[in-house]
């Protein structure tokens, strides 16, 4: 087992990067062991924030086993989807979720300790999961769609005859980009306790 103090400042993240929801928000000057760090040094313990989509959830008799494909967290804490995703973790969480809440394909942002290490398979893929004991699990609202129009110059013709000639115009150009949503989810759950949890 890896121990926090000796790791090198590399392996660690600063919490006060990004302004995240309230449910998973930490003091500015606290530090988080990244996932890309998690994975190439094996550490199995540490506070950790991590981002990403939900694969799978499994409810135990105590506990709700979420596996979630990581993905790095935008300005807001939002996974960024559109990157390239770096594997795999296990969320353990206190009680119940509902599986029709917290469904594959959401988006979620889990903060916690670092576990040992869980050996599973992805299909026939042996895989090693890092795993968080969770205190908080944040689910991301669905993003909502803006529309934005410019009115800009456009050179046209015009008319009728005899007034035909090169002028000014307005060309109308419509764009809908991804808007970004509001810090607070529909659905969330939160605990104080930290500790181990029953798998």
């Amino acid at each position: 087992m890896k121990s926090i103090p000796i790791l090198f400042s590399s392996l660690l993240v600063l919490a006060g990067c990004a302004s995240y929801p309230e449910q998973v928000r930490v003091a500015d000057e606290a530090t988080l062991v990244s996932f890309p760090a998690t994975m190439k040094a094996g550490l199995t313990q540490g506070p950790a924030r991590w981002s990403g989509v939900i694969a799978k959830v499994q409810n135990n008799s105590q506990n709700t086993r979420l596996e979630i494909v990581y993905f790095p967290s935008g300005s807001h804490g939002r996974p960024l989807v559109e990157k390239d995703t770096e594997g795999r973790f296990v969320a353990y969480a206190k009680g119940f979720l509902d599986p029709v809440v917290y469904q594959s394909g959401k988006q979620v942002t889990v903060l916690g300790q670092l576990a040992p290490f869980e050996a599973g398979k992805v299909d026939q893929y042996q895989y090693n999961y890092p795993v968080i004991e969770a205190s908080a699990v944040y689910l991301w609202p669905k993003q909502q769609e803006t529309t934005r129009v410019d009115v800009e110059p456009w050179p046209l013709w015009r008319g009728p005859y005899p007034y035909w000639g090169y002028g000014s115009g307005i060309r109308i150009r419509t764009t809908i980009p991804t808007g970004e949503t509001p810090t607070q989810g529909p659905a969330h759950v939160q605990h104080q306790d930290q500790g181990s949890q029953q798998r």
